[in-house]
């Protein structure tokens, strides 16, 4: 049955995402070769192969995502159980934003990507504390390595290839709506036999910035396999 996940889907939020870059959506960049998310529009996006996986009703979609670099910030503590919010993130999002100003070890300047992804789980020292993490799309400079950030508190992580599943949702959420969205999205995949999933984490990508209208912000739930990452 698909109706306790497809009715989580239709819940009205009640609240936005504080993070504050009007500018998010006025960069524009030639895309380098390969699928992209179409709410990217001209921006850099991780790129993607669309598997086609009949198991998988609408809206849910299957991806292969290609290893990148991403950049992160360490883990923190939410606020109110959310990771939407907070000084620390506000401060933590400005350390991501001045790496793409320059603020890297090449001093090299690098259009901004989207999206913002937000990524929660349960501290392993203290299972009650939610921590979180914020991080931005690297785009491929090959033949160089990204440049390693000038502070302190954001550093370059990895992925590997890896399998996702995502749902996208238009419109603000708050973070108790993504996890309930996470966790049916879970059970489902579950149903249908989706093995080796990372259940450890509740990811959301954010493709559009502060000033947008509730009805235009479109963030991605995202169940993803587990793989290699360093963060």
């Amino acid at each position: 049955m698909q109706v306790p996940l497809l009715f989580l889907l239709g819940i009205t939020a009640v609240s936005g995402i504080a993070v504050s870059d009007p500018k998010i959506d006025l960069f524009k960049l030639d895309n380098q070769e390969g699928n992209k998310n179409r709410w990217c529009q001209s921006t850099m996006c991780p790129k993607f192969i669309e598997l086609a996986d009949g198991s998988l009703p609408k809206p849910i979609e299957a991806r292969e995502y290609e290893a990148a670099y991403w950049l992160s910030t360490p883990w923190f503590s939410a606020v109110n159980d959310s990771c939407l919010g907070g000084e620390e993130m506000l401060s933590y999002y400005s350390s991501l934003v001045q790496y793409f100003q320059g603020l890297n070890t090449m001093g090299l300047k690098i259009e901004r990507t989207r999206p913002v992804r937000i990524v929660s789980r349960y501290d392993l020292f203290d299972p009650t504390q939610m921590i979180c993490s914020i991080r931005f799309y690297i785009p491929d400079l090959e033949p160089m390595h990204p440049p390693a950030p000038i502070v302190t508190d954001v550093f370059v992580g990895w992925d590997d290839d890896r399998r996702c599943y995502v749902v996208p949702k238009s419109g603000s959420l708050n973070w108790k709506t993504i996890i309930r969205i996470n966790s049916a999205m879970l059970k489902y995949l579950r149903r249908l036999n989706k093995t080796d999933l990372a259940d450890d984490e509740v990811t959301v990508d954010v493709f559009t910035g502060y000033g947008i209208s509730d009805t235009r912000k479109v963030m991605e739930n995202i169940v993803c396999t587990m793989d290699n990452r360093t963060y």
